[in-house]
C-alpha cells in the first residue's frame, strides 16, 4: 500500500472538518469555528487558481478516501522569501506512514514547482515545539532543525521550531 497526493477540491471539505477536532488541533490553537473551516476550504480551492496555496489531499493508492490533508504555500524566514508546509493526517488513519509518505511526496512537487515556475529553493515548516509527531516527522523527511521562534496563531502565543529542507538537493 502506498500513498498519492490530489489537488485539493470541492469534495475534500470533510477533511477539514474531520480534523477540526480537539485532538488535532491542540498545537493549533484549538477547534475553528465552523464559519472559519469554510473559509480554509474556499482558500485551498481558489489557490490553485492563484498559484498558492498548492493543497492536496493525502490519499491511499488503492482506495478513494482522503486520509489527511498536505500543502506548500509562500512564506518568508529569516527575512528571505520560502515555501511553508504544512499536513494533518485525520485520528483513524494516523500511525501508519499516511503522513511521511504526503510530506515526501510533497517535497518532490514542491522542487519541481519551485524549479519551474522560479519559486524559492527553501521549503520550510514550523510545528508547535511541543508537537513531537510532527517535528520527529520533520527529521524523518531530512528537514534540518534550524531553531525555535515565537508566533501568535488566532491570538494564542506558541513556539514553534523551524525546520528547513533545501529543494536544490536530490531526493
Amino acid at each position: 500500500m502506498g500513498y498519492v497526493l490530489r489537488r485539493w477540491t470541492d469534495a475534500d471539505l470533510p477533511v477539514l472538518v474531520a480534523a477540526n477536532v480537539p485532538e488535532m488541533m491542540e498545537h493549533l490553537a484549538g477547534p475553528e469555528t465552523d464559519a472559519r473551516i469554510r473559509r480554509r476550504h474556499e482558500q485551498y480551492i481558489r489557490g490553485w487558481d492563484s498559484g498558492r496555496p498548492h493543497m492536496f489531499t493525502i490519499r491511499r493508492d488503492d482506495a478513494p478516501v482522503a486520509v489527511g490533508s498536505v500543502g506548500w504555500w509562500e512564506s518568508d524566514w529569516d527575512g528571505e522569501p520560502c515555501l511553508e508546509t504544512g499536513w494533518m493526517v485525520v485520528p483513524e488513519h494516523q500511525r501508519r506512514g499516511a503522513a511521511t509518505a504526503g510530506v515526501r511526496l510533497l517535497i518532490d512537487e514542491a522542487r519541481a514547482s519551485a524549479a519551474a515556475r522560479g519559486l524559492p529553493p527553501l521549503l520550510m515548516a514550523c510545528p508547535n515545539v511541543d508537537n513531537a509527531a510532527s517535528n520527529a516527522l520533520c527529521r524523518t523527511v531530512g528537514f534540518e532543525h534550524r531553531g525555535t521562534l515565537e508566533d501568535d496563531y488566532r491570538g494564542v502565543p506558541m513556539t514553534l521550531n523551524v525546520w528547513t529542507f533545501d529543494l536544490t538537493e536530490d531526493a
